[in-house]
Parts: C-alpha cells; sequence; structure tokens
C-alpha cells in the first residue's frame, strides 16, 4: 500500500503536498530545501519513512518549493508565513480526497475525502542550508508580530509557525563558506567567472558573513527567545562533518547542537531505510 499520494499545490507553485491515507493523521511535517535544491528530491526517499514507521503514516507532509536563484531569504520567509495557515492547524481542504483503490478498495471506488480532517496535533518545521535560515527568519518575525498583536488593543494572533518544533540541518544561520568546489575554484583563479553568475541570486548575497539578513535575524531572535523564551525559536540542529558549504556557528539561544562524521552538506538530511534513518529518526524525536 502507498501511504502518501502526491498534490501539487497551484499557488504557490512549486509546493507539493504528501496526503496521508492513514486512518488518523496527527502531524503537519514541512520541509523547505537550500540553496539550489528542489521541493522534494532534496529530502531523498522520506516518503519512504511512512512503509518502515508509523509516526509518519500519521503525517501529511509539505515540500515547500521556490526558486532559490531568484528569491530572496525575505520573500520566501514571507510567503511561509503568508500561506502556512491554510495547511495548519486544518488539513489543506483541496487536498483531502483519497484514491480509493490506494486506501484499500478497488479502482472503481474512485476519489473519495480523507475521513479523518481533524486538526493536526503538532507542526514540525525541517529546513536544510539555506532553507533553515529562511526557517529562522520566518519564526522571527512571526514572533515579532505576535508582540506586535499584544501591544495592539483589537487586533488578534492566530496558531501557526510558533507552534512548531523545529528541526535544521545545517542551517546557513552564520552565512556561506566558500569552501569544495567554490573554494577550488578561488584557489585557481576562476573564480572571477562562478561569482557574477552567484551573485545574480539575492539568496547567495543574503548568505555572505555579516550580511543584514543574517546579524538581523540573529539579533532579534536572541532577544526574542531572551525575553519571551520562544520554544519555537530554539531548533534542534544537526550538521554535516565535515561540512564545506556553510559556518557552522548556532545562536546562542539555541539548545546543543551535535555533528554527524561522514555526511556531507548535501547527504546529512538524506535517509535511506536500512542504510542511513538518523535524518528520520532526528525529524521525529528532536534527538541527534
Amino acid at each position: 500500500m502507498n501511504w502518501h499520494s502526491p498534490y501539487r499545490v497551484s499557488d504557490p507553485d512549486g509546493w507539493v503536498l504528501l496526503v496521508s491515507h492513514a486512518p488518523r493523521v496527527t502531524r503537519l511535517v514541512v520541509f523547505v530545501h537550500g540553496f539550489n535544491g528542489r521541493a522534494i528530491s532534496t529530502w531523498r526517499n522520506v516518503a519512504e519513512a511512512s512503509e518502515q514507521r508509523q509516526w509518519w503514516r500519521q503525517a501529511d507532509l509539505l515540500f515547500v518549493g521556490y526558486p532559490s536563484l531568484k528569491d530572496n531569504v525575505t520573500a520566501v520567509a514571507h510567503r511561509l508565513r503568508r500561506e502556512l495557515p491554510r495547511f495548519y492547524p486544518h488539513p489543506f481542504a483541496e487536498a483531502m480526497y483519497v484514491s480509493a483503490a490506494e486506501h484499500g478498495g478497488d479502482a472503481a471506488g474512485g476519489v473519495r475525502p480523507r475521513e479523518n480532517v481533524d486538526p493536526y496535533d503538532e507542526l514540525l518545521m525541517v529546513g536544510h542550508s539555506l532553507g533553515g535560515l529562511i526557517v529562522r527568519r520566518a519564526l522571527c518575525d512571526e514572533a515579532a508580530e505576535l508582540q506586535d498583536v499584544a501591544h495592539s488593543p483589537g487586533r488578534t494572533s492566530r496558531r501557526g509557525l510558533l507552534d512548531a518544533q523545529v528541526r535544521l540541518f545545517s542551517p546557513a544561520s552564520a552565512g556561506f563558506r566558500a569552501a569544495g568546489f567554490l573554494g577550488f575554484a578561488k584557489a585557481f583563479g576562476v573564480w572571477a567567472a562562478v561569482e557574477p553568475f552567484l551573485r545574480r541570486a539575492s539568496a547567495y548575497t543574503d548568505l555572505q558573513p555579516g550580511s543584514v539578513i543574517l546579524t538581523e535575524t540573529r539579533t532579534r531572535t536572541e532577544n526574542l527567545v531572551a525575553a519571551k523564551g520562544y520554544d519555537a525559536l530554539r531548533p534542534r540542529i544537526v550538521w554535516a562533518s565535515p561540512d564545506d558549504v556553510v559556518i557552522g556557528e548556532r545562536y546562542s539561544t539555541d539548545w546543543v547542537d551535535s555533528a554527524w562524521d561522514g555526511r556531507t552538506h548535501t547527504s546529512v538530511c538524506k535517509s535511506s531505510a536500512g542504510r542511513f534513518e538518523r535524518p528520520w529518526d532526528f525529524i521525529e524525536t528532536g534527538r541527534p
């Protein structure tokens, strides 16, 4: 049995929802890929987890796609905040239909509504690399808006991002490290040909160490946690080791992080049944 069916969201473009066929679905897991990543393929085999584990069968999986060579961090974070209330806490209505054949009936049964459309019990936000920074920016802005609401009579807050448990894989919280291929390009004098192409991408500029986006997101997050203690702004983090793409530095308010030896920046978030299931474990439990 296939435990999930894909539903391509028409707006925002590039978002894909894997809808569970389980009798009871209790959680939404949202995935945000990194620089030059892809909505689903960055998280290779993640749907395979549902074949092995009940936890994943009881989850709808939302993959946030965005053009990282065009969009900047602020734009994607804003889009995430604006659109998430369509998917959480209530399941996305347009996708709540399942194939009767996939759900155990015969093909002639066609398509019918999913029996369980109760609000989710929990939300998990999962980010890789640039996606980790986007998640952090969205959470920071959401918490700041909640503070504004608290001081504005007549305005009401909404249930959303600040419910989240957050898991980050090698987040670009401190920016980009020009090592690996890019370090090679610099060392051998071909950087001049590579960098102009990258600088056309706003996100690449955002990832330069010391950029306004990096420093402001960190400062605001640390101040908000110190003032209000928002749990969602304190993610669980694992790093690739070695990681030659991002600078492995956490915020002072984050939980103590960990590193996985032998995993590269691109492979640290990829799981495979019977081979490397630690990313599944980490997303489920928050323990590296």
